[in-house]
């Protein structure tokens, strides 16, 4: 399994609600507003290409490989979700 950050920008409210939940159908973690790190068994490539169909032509998604080392800090919930899921 693999740690991908993903970040979006959607304009339509109800996209953005339809991202969130595929998102959330994953094991997940949210970094920030529309950013969130998901442990998937999807490549980087399949896991952005479903995710994409919520977006239209001006929106943005980007999808990132996340392993260890990496630095951060933020809520204990997130920090130990990610230690628990990331990988070297």
């Amino acid at each position: 399994m693999s740690v991908f950050m993903v970040t979006f920008d959607i304009a339509d409210a109800e996209n953005a609600a339809a991202m969130v939940e595929a998102i959330r159908q994953m094991s997940w973690s949210q970094l920030g507003p529309t950013t969130y790190a998901v442990n998937t068994e999807e490549t980087d490539e399949d896991l952005f290409f479903r995710l994409r169909a919520f977006t239209r032509d001006k929106d943005s998604l980007y999808v990132v490989l996340m392993r260890k080392p990496y630095r951060g800090a933020g809520f204990r919930e997130v920090n130990y979700w990610l230690e628990d899921n990331l990988r070297w």
